[in-house]
């Protein structure tokens, strides 16, 4: 088997995201087709907040040097396509080409990638992953929604600013109650002595773990945190190119929790890698997975074939990040989410509304 031909098109729902106030992204679907000459082909989608044609186009440019090869040779493709990383690209690019690659393994074989892999189990809790909301009441309205629908985790996507920030996880933990989850992303808003600060709110809350309190970079000031906090310390996942970034974090002891995402950190492919990293080290790897339905089901793979990830990130709004899908990721009654079971990624794409809604082919 052989790779025919690679296409890749930007898709934008017309979906707008507004995170820790400062940020006002809008989300496009980076749709990855990896075409075989015996006729099976490898679907794989990445969520881009930003720079989203700029990805689209690496990935047209790294597509030769997949088209020849035998598609069943991931890891050999993975590692030249790292090779070619030293030079700085966006991360997303090899991310989506090799999750078509794994879809396409999971088709050829007609499993579906987690019992490809190895499965560990068929079902994952899940939090929800709210936006940031304009007021507190709009935060405890969104919460008490999620509560309703079965939800018994939820991540808040916080303003930024310390006081405010400890006022609104306080007055969550009160509507939720002690038996809920609750975790804070601060998408590095704030410098070290305020994230000591919220973080010793957090612990005195009961909150499960503090993620992105300062930039990715800071490895130093995440590492007297993480020292200074009960709470589990977790990074982001935007900045990483894959895996490898993560040990230099845990061999400093700078993160509690390794953090990645298929989509954007090196693919399926890395993100095992990622897992079997924080088991070595006795940590958790809680896989990100807040972008379109694509991008959500190759994460969920990577959850069902692992045992240290604990949650499946449910982006809210419920129903918001289904454009041009047929399949979607759905909350069952008891708060989990099921790993798709059909082969590849296990889930299909309506390519009349997809197609619908691209602006771009590359």
């Amino acid at each position: 088997m052989k790779i025919r031909a690679i296409s890749v098109q930007v898709v934008e729902p017309g979906l707008q995201t507004v995170i820790a106030e400062r940020l006002i992204l809008r989300l496009c679907n980076i749709v990855v087709r990896v075409s075989t000459e015996d006729g099976v082909e490898g679907v794989a989608g990445s969520t881009t907040y930003l720079g989203a044609h700029a990805v689209a186009s690496a990935v047209a440019e790294l597509a030769p040097l997949l088209v020849g090869e035998d598609p069943l040779y991931r890891e050999r493709i993975w590692q030249r396509l790292m090779e070619v990383s030293t030079i700085v690209f966006p991360p997303h690019a090899i991310a989506v080409l090799d999750c078509a690659l794994w879809d396409l393994a999971g088709k050829a074989a007609d499993l579906p990638v987690y019992k490809l892999i190895g499965a560990q189990r068929d079902s994952v809790l899940a939090y929800a992953s709210t936006l940031t909301y304009d007021s507190l009441g709009t935060f405890q309205r969104e919460v008490e929604l999620a509560l309703e629908r079965g939800f018994k985790a939820v991540k808040l996507h916080v303003w930024g600013d310390p006081e405010r920030d400890i006022e609104l996880c306080t007055a969550i933990r009160g509507q939720a109650g002690p038996k809920v989850a609750l975790m804070v992303d601060a998408v590095g808003s704030y410098n070290l002595t305020d994230a000591i600060k919220v973080g010793r709110a957090l612990e005195q809350l009961g909150f499960e773990w503090f993620e992105m309190p300062l930039r990715d970079q800071h490895i130093q000031s995440y590492r007297v945190l993480a020292d200074a906090l009960d709470i589990a310390v977790t990074s982001g996942e935007v900045h990483t190119y894959s895996f490898q970034e993560a040990a230099n974090y845990v061999n400093r002891r700078a993160w509690d929790i390794v953090r990645i995402d298929a989509g954007i950190s090196g693919g399926i492919t890395a993100t095992r890698k990622a897992a079997a990293l924080a088991e070595a080290f006795g940590l958790r790897c809680e896989i990100h997975s807040f972008g379109y339905t694509l991008a959500q089901a190759a994460n969920l793979q990577v959850m069902g074939a692992v045992n240290n990830c604990r949650y499946f990130e449910f982006p809210l709004p419920m129903g918001g990040y289904d454009a041009g899908m047929r399949d979607v990721i759905e909350l069952e009654a008891d708060g989990t989410v099921r790993v798709p079971d059909k082969p590849g990624l296990g889930v299909e794409v309506d390519w009349e509304r997809m197609d619908a809604a691209t602006v771009a082919r590359f």
